[in-house]
């Protein structure tokens, strides 16, 4: 239990001053440390809850590959890296919007020969991240979609693609969510159109 304590302590500084999206955003550390709670109902051993609460360190703060490694071990750092999208978190975000599909490409491929906890890190993250937009939209109607780095329809189109790869893993734990996931995503697609 140490070792998830003190990764939810490093989270916490890692992601300090991060918001999340909207007019009255979260503290970045919600969606992470949400993310490692669903791991951790879902059942899922200590070092993926811990990738789940560390899974946006290597993308989007200056945390290094060699402090996870060192602190968490190397199954950990591998389970995030396989959960990490190739960009530089200095990238603009004009940078991020003109990359944005052929990192999504990347990331499909690199999910898709993951192993299974990794799918399952990815498949909460993306649960945590439709539930949040949902919420967003919701609170503040068709102005929250501006505040994305691309449109809504690649967005969804997608999400549906990660969900078909987490359809293939209907034996395991995070299973559990691709249905909700699903009409998830049906409900954003409706009140994305109703409000555009």
């Amino acid at each position: 239990m140490t070792k998830l304590y003190n990764a939810i302590i490093l989270a916490v500084k890692a992601h300090e001053g991060q918001k999340r999206k909207g007019k009255n955003p979260a503290p970045y550390i919600c969606h992470p440390v949400f993310v490692g709670m669903e791991l951790l109902r879902l059942g899922y051993d200590e070092d993926t809850v811990i990738a789940g609460i560390l899974h946006d360190t290597l993308e989007d703060t200056h945390l290094g590959k060699d402090r996870i490694k060192k602190e968490f071990g190397e199954r950990v750092l591998n389970l995030i890296e396989a959960v990490t999208e190739p960009k530089n978190p200095d990238m603009t975000k004009e940078e991020k919007r003109k990359t944005w599909e052929s990192r999504k490409r990347a990331y499909l491929m690199q999910i898709k020969s993951a192993p299974a906890e990794a799918r399952a890190v990815a498949c909460v993250d993306m649960y945590a991240n439709m539930l949040e937009l949902k919420q967003t939209v919701e609170d503040e109607g068709i102005d929250a979609l501006k505040l994305f780095n691309v449109d809504m329809e690649k967005k969804i189109k997608h999400w549906q693609e990660e969900l078909d790869l987490f359809a293939e893993d209907a034996n395991l734990p995070h299973a559990e969510i691709a249905g909700k996931m699903q009409k998830l995503l049906e409900d954003l697609k409706g009140s994305i159109i109703n409000i555009e």
